[in-house]
């Protein structure tokens, strides 16, 4: 599935330029393939003899079909939102700022860094690249935030560009936000198990209290 939900997401820069309806197309079909894994492997923990496993054993499981949700839930936004805003750009001729770009492709390529270190994560369960992923979420959440402020000021300033392109702005950063908390998510029952999560939770306010 991580696999899956990765490959969908590779193209998703480039249609914003190239508006490409195969690629689209291609990407809708992942989704669904992206579904039956989950629908698999929802099968798969329903059939598995959970009583002869032992109680860490039990909970590990548990993690890994919660994160197969999160997967999911990432296809149906690849699949869903980002493809419904390319279209709308597409559809409606919209130009993104020079600005405006170069913040949405600087987040781009921070999440696609976190897929792999997500992926990392997962094969791994490796503590250090576990925190280093949730302290990367953080750095996401304030780059995203930045972005915003930055775009709401060129809006005040009566840049026409920025004026045409905001709702396509506003709601890419909102859903690469989004989808890089899904992929995070693999980080936090290892950190629950090594009694981390409570201390990097609190970092974590601590850092979004201190930059909002």
């Amino acid at each position: 599935m991580m696999d899956l939900v990765e490959r969908m997401y590779e193209p998703i820069q480039s249609l914003y330029e190239t508006g490409d309806k195969a690629q689209m197309r291609a990407i809708k079909a992942q989704d669904k393939a992206v579904n039956a894994a989950l629908v698999g492997i929802r099968r798969y923990i329903a059939n598995a003899p959970l009583d002869k496993y032992t109680r860490d054993e039990a909970r590990i499981v548990r993690s890994l079909m919660e994160f197969a949700i999160r997967l999911e839930a990432a296809g149906d936004l690849l699949s869903g939102q980002f493809l419904g805003i390319v279209a709308e750009k597409r559809d409606n001729n919209i130009s993104l700022s020079p600005d405006g770009w170069t913040e949405l492709v600087h987040l781009f390529e921070a999440v696609r860094a976190n897929f792999k270190l997500a992926g990392n994560v997962l094969i791994s369960d490796d503590l250090e690249s576990a925190r280093l992923l949730v302290m990367e979420k953080t750095e996401i959440k304030q780059t995203e935030r930045s972005s915003r402020k930055r775009h709401l000021q060129r809006l005040s300033e009566g840049r026409a560009d920025s004026f045409e392109s905001s709702d396509v702005h506003l709601e890419t950063l909102r859903a690469l936000r989004d989808l890089n908390g899904h992929i995070a998510a693999v980080a936090y029952p290892i950190l629950y198990r090594n009694g981390q999560l409570l201390e990097t939770r609190l970092i974590q306010d601590m850092e979004e209290r201190k930059n909002s």
